[in-house]
């Protein structure tokens, strides 16, 4: 929304349960129906380090109509600017009555707005192309945190304190046109420095869909507020001019409270490749479990790539542990702990490794080995479904933007459809397919590896072909390539019995919802009756929402995964659980 002025879209979201809390100044039972200040001061936002923006807040209130809080945000670091202005309205027991917020950036004025009915919330976005809007129910306990914006943890910590909101709570979040549900972890006490003086506060871990968010409070006024995974940091310069410094390398990859992970290693061909198991903590029986099953390229344990922090199986491992389902995630062969070299790997290679790795999981003494999965993204929903076709005691399989058609199909037709949809002329087009099936044809006929063939015996093939391009066309394997290209994704679905749970994205611009139908069908005519197609609005391929036209450009990488997939996932494991 804010263009290039801020690169960061901020999860800034509520907190519950602070009992014992401390406020500014006291707000029990005013009794005069004049303004009443409660709060003012200033909040540093910085990203990596550098300064990004600035907020300056007051919140006032009256018996009569509640809290008022009013703020402006402005980017200094930025040439241009960007400033927000914020106008917030809670009736006296905090439940939301308006909110506004005016952007005034380079491109023009945007209006973000959400009103309350007695069923519904409308949240509308106002730029120079345009409305969009959407609605979400009304819940007994929900709260705006809108984007960029931090002062609203003000009033939570006023909310909190008048156990006005719960440790389970909705946070409202206009700039996204949607709502995502929160939890807050039971708070620890931490000590920070601003300049040479220590000091004691209490941290608190908040969970926004599967988003960490922790909260620092000092003497019962928020201090400060970090998101690991975007590197943001904001402190309260009122408090604490001189900055604060936490000193919590490494609080990225906390564990949350109620799992236990631990690293494990096994052998794959020679090859020994790292992971972590998760295990919900204090399971008195062995557990059902899952082994992920990465998408292409160099992805680590995680889901992640270099530059690329998508954080899926982190966030999955996560959030199934919530939901008593221990699970496996290891890095690829050459990359993260992984020994091995990433752009040799080929397909079976891969599959290799899957098999050794659900083997891992199922001997470890927390699992019940009746109740494995596997959930594949991507190219992981392929090899998943291989693996399934070839065994029977798999509880089910999970396969999430998979592909229905080998993958020399899958890629012309993507070029087609992102070089269309770029605006691309006619002419452009056809020369631009003609380039890649160039590139298509020579992979099919081909023999070896990229090291097998000249410079010049490549160019032979692609006349287009650069230093550049090369280097691009050489990342992966191509006895890998030529392994897809000759694999059919629907003749290995229809040979699947164990139930099926198939998750595609409408925005997914790399495996279109096409796809999920494909499979869904192959199933059925394949005699499998236990299959689940889940077609959700509005999702991209990194299972993020995606409100916008379907691109390449905008992953919503800052949001966590969509609450809708870790629900479907989490509810579909369970009821296909086998007891013991």
């Amino acid at each position: 929304m804010l263009e290039k002025a801020i690169l960061i879209v901020f999860a800034i979201i509520g907190a519950s349960f602070l009992y014992g809390l401390v406020t500014p100044t006291p707000i029990a039972e005013p009794v005069q129906a004049q303004e009443e200040l409660i709060d003012a001061g200033r909040f540093v936002v910085e990203q990596g380090g550098k300064q990004l923006l600035e907020e300056s807040y007051t919140l006032f209130f009256t018996a009569e109509e509640g809290y008022m809080l009013v703020s402006q945000t402005r980017t200094p670091a930025l040439e241009d600017g960007v400033t927000l202005a914020q106008q917030y309205q809670l009736d006296p027991g905090f439940t939301p009555i308006t909110y506004h917020v005016a952007v005034d950036a380079s491109s023009g004025l945007q209006i973000v707005s959400a009103q309350w009915s007695n069923l519904l919330v409308h949240m509308e976005l106002l730029t120079g192309e345009g409305a969009r809007s959407a609605n979400v129910l009304r819940t007994s306990n929900e709260i705006i945190l809108d984007n960029n914006l931090i002062s609203q943890y003000v009033l939570l910590i006023l909310a909190m304190k008048a156990g006005e909101i719960e440790r389970d709570f909705t946070a409202i979040v206009p700039q996204a046109l949607s709502s995502f549900a929160s939890h807050m972890e039971e708070p620890s006490i931490i000590k920070f420095t601003s300049g040479n003086i220590q000091y004691e506060g209490g941290l608190y871990r908040l969970h926004i869909g599967d988003l960490l968010v922790l909260i620092v409070i000092h003497d019962g006024r928020l201090a400060v507020l970090e998101i690991p995974r975007q590197r943001i940091h904001a402190y309260n310069s009122s408090l604490f001019p001189e900055g604060i410094s936490l000193g919590l390398e490494g609080i990225a990859d906390a564990i949350p409270s109620g799992m236990e992970e631990q690293e494990v290693t096994f052998n794959s061909s020679g090859i020994t490749l790292a992971g972590t198991l998760t295990v919900p903590a204090g399971a008195s029986k062995p557990v059902p479990a899952v082994l992920f099953v990465h998408a292409s390229g160099p992805v680590d344990r995680d889901g992640n790539v270099a530059g690329v922090e998508a954080d899926i199986f982190r966030d999955l491992a996560h959030s199934l542990s919530q939901a008593g389902i221990a699970s496996l995630r290891y890095d690829k062969r050459g990359t993260g702990e992984s020994e091995g070299v990433s752009s040799d790997s080929s397909m079976n290679d891969l599959l290799a490794d899957v098999r050794i790795g659900l083997s891992a999981l199922q001997a470890c003494d927390k699992i019940d080995r009746q109740s494995c999965f596997l959930i594949g993204h991507s190219e992981g929903g392929i090899l998943a479904a291989i693996i399934a076709s070839e065994r029977d005691d798999l509880a089910g399989i999970v396969i999430i933007a998979g592909a229905a058609r080998s993958l020399d199909v899958m890629i012309r037709e993507q070029v087609e459809r992102l070089n269309r949809g770029s605006g691309m002329s006619e002419e452009q087009l056809q020369m631009a397919l003609e380039q890649e099936d160039q590139y298509l044809s020579f992979v099919r006929l081909s023999t070896g590896e990229w090291s097998s063939y000249s410079f010049g015996q490549l160019k032979e093939a692609m006349p287009w072909l650069t230093e550049e391009k090369y280097d691009e066309i050489t990342a992966l394997s191509l006895l890998w390539l030529r392994e897809h290209f000759q694999h059919d994704p629907l003749a290995t679905i229809r040979q699947v019995s164990c139930p099926v749970l198939i998750i595609q994205g409408e925005k997914d611009l790399q495996i279109s919802a096409r796809e999920g139908k494909l499979l869904a069908a192959g199933l059925a005519g394949g005699g499998n009756s236990d299959v689940t197609l889940n077609i959700f609005p509005d999702l991209n391929h990194l299972l993020r929402y995606h409100p916008e036209e379907a691109n390449l450009l905008n992953r919503h990488l800052d949001l966590p995964i969509d609450l809708r997939v870790t629900t479907a996932i989490s509810t579909w494991l369970l009821d296909h659980n086998v007891p013991r």
